[in-house]
């Protein structure tokens, strides 16, 4: 006796052959999300405002703060994404090298023992990226209006069209 297969099979079958195919496409033409956060070290807020002014180096809030320390680990190739956060946030690379560009296609890159050095802020409304071709380990310092949930960081979904 010989096996029939209905129309409504095939259907299913083709139908999960096509979505595998595409989502196969899909993850390999499209390059991983590799900056990867840990477990921040610690979030805490000044309640108040705060100045100080000491050694040439100023630091003033305007109202309550959070603050947050955070080490992320950049795996080879990785890139951040367009984003920009509140506040200000003090990078420190510890090894390896992130190259930093801003919306208007300025790139810096920052490492040990690189020209630029191995620090650099990120500030400011408009969209800016983080890559590394050799991956890097650095550790975030994010100083941003008090907010809850506790707010760091804003993806920007529309990419300026740096070659």
């Amino acid at each position: 006796m010989r096996a029939s297969r209905s129309p409504k099979w095939i259907a299913v079958l083709f139908g999960v052959g096509l979505v595998g195919t595409i989502g196969t496409v899909a993850l390999a033409s499209h390059t991983p999300f590799q900056f990867a956060g840990e477990t921040p070290f610690v979030t805490a807020n000044f309640d108040n405002d705060v100045h100080v002014n000491s050694d040439r180096i100023k630091f003033q809030t305007k109202g309550p703060t959070d603050v947050r320390v955070q080490r992320l680990n950049v795996g080879v190739g990785g890139y951040s994404g367009w984003h920009h956060h509140p506040g200000i946030v003090i990078v420190t690379v510890a090894s390896g090298s992130i190259t930093y560009t801003t919306s208007d296609c300025d790139s810096k890159t920052y490492g040990p023992g690189l020209p630029n050095g191995a620090v650099f802020v990120e500030a400011g409304d408009k969209p800016a990226q983080a890559s590394s071709t050799t991956g890097a380990t650095i550790y975030a310092t994010y100083v941003a209006p008090s907010a809850d949930p506790f707010l760091f960081r804003i993806d920007d979904h529309e990419a300026p069209a740096c070659p």
